[in-house]
């Protein structure tokens, strides 16, 4: 049977499909393959560029990603929606504009990595976002949140021009179930847990400097139906409880009772603070495995 082409018995949107799972830019050279594949690049659903993969050139990367967003099917969704640069290679404006069309096209999943940028805050009141993940951004000027159908936050080294930022998006995901904060290193300290209830978080993963427990422990009312809890600490803790962290001993959040299966502290130093934690966590979970690395 060698020599039978297989790919060609396939049907457009197969192959639309398959190369969905492919980087923008390898995606368009399939159209020099041949007439029929010339236009299927148009209809596929992701959106992926990577100035990486133009040698960081700036003028080029920004052409081809002008190219990627004007020259597809406006019929058809951008469902998924990554863009990831390292460099100067475009302009905060560019970036808003990509990104204002894909939320056009009811995007359902952004991929956003830039070290430079500033978050658009039109990504915060899309309403058809189930996926959101954010690295090396600034988050400032924000006004509004509204998330609805988001399910999944990640925010990977994220800076907040004001602390109460966090809050806010926070508050504006009522429907989260996977949450993830990379080094925010002031967790809770503008945060009122308490105002917010997430009823819907099965998983989170907290990645701080500074970690205050009983901030933490609040934050745990609020996840009545948390079932996984990673904590990695990125500096040691002062050794003794302060008056914050005490409010951990008076009270129970619902879910460690109920729901918590497993909570894991990584980079553990042994303080005893983080031993009284630990000890909390078995004392009052009828299912929770500490692990202690």
């Amino acid at each position: 049977m060698s020599g039978v082409d297989r790919i060609s018995a396939l049907s457009n949107d197969i192959l639309v499909h398959i190369l969905s799972f492919l980087e923008s830019k390898m995606a368009a050279a399939t159209s020099i393959l041949s007439s029929r594949w010339r236009n299927l690049w148009y209809s596929v659903s992701t959106v992926d560029l990577d100035d990486a993969l133009f040698r960081y050139d700036k003028e080029l990367f920004v052409r081809f990603a002008y190219a990627v967003m004007l020259s597809r099917d406006v019929t058809q969704p951008i469902l998924n929606f990554r863009l990831k640069f390292e460099y100067p290679s475009c302009d905060e404006c560019d970036v808003e504009l990509w990104l204002n069309t894909a939320i056009q096209r009811q995007v359902e999943r952004i991929e956003l990595h830039s070290r430079i940028t500033t978050l658009p805050i039109g990504i915060l009141t899309c309403a058809s976002l189930v996926v959101l993940k954010l690295e090396f951004l600034i988050v400032d000027r924000i006004l509004t949140v509204h998330l609805p159908a988001l399910k999944t936050l990640y925010l990977m080294r994220v800076v907040f021009a004001e602390d109460e930022y966090l809050g806010m998006i926070l508050s504006g995901c009522p429907n989260i179930e996977d949450l993830q904060i990379n080094y925010y290193s002031y967790f809770g300290l503008e945060f009122s847990p308490l105002a917010i209830t997430f009823r819907n978080l099965i998983q989170m993963k907290l990645s701080v400097y500074d970690c205050k427990w009983g901030l933490l422990v609040g934050l745990l009312k609020s996840c009545p139906l948390l079932q996984i809890l990673v904590i990695r600490k990125e500096k040691k803790s002062v050794s003794g409880l302060d008056p914050l962290n005490q409010c951990y001993t008076q009270t129970v959040p619902g879910c460690l009772s109920s729901h918590l299966r497993a909570c894991t502290i990584k980079d553990f130093h042994g303080a005893d603070v983080d031993i009284q934690f630990a000890i909390y966590i078995l004392q009052n979970a009828n299912y929770s495995i500490v692990s202690e690395r």
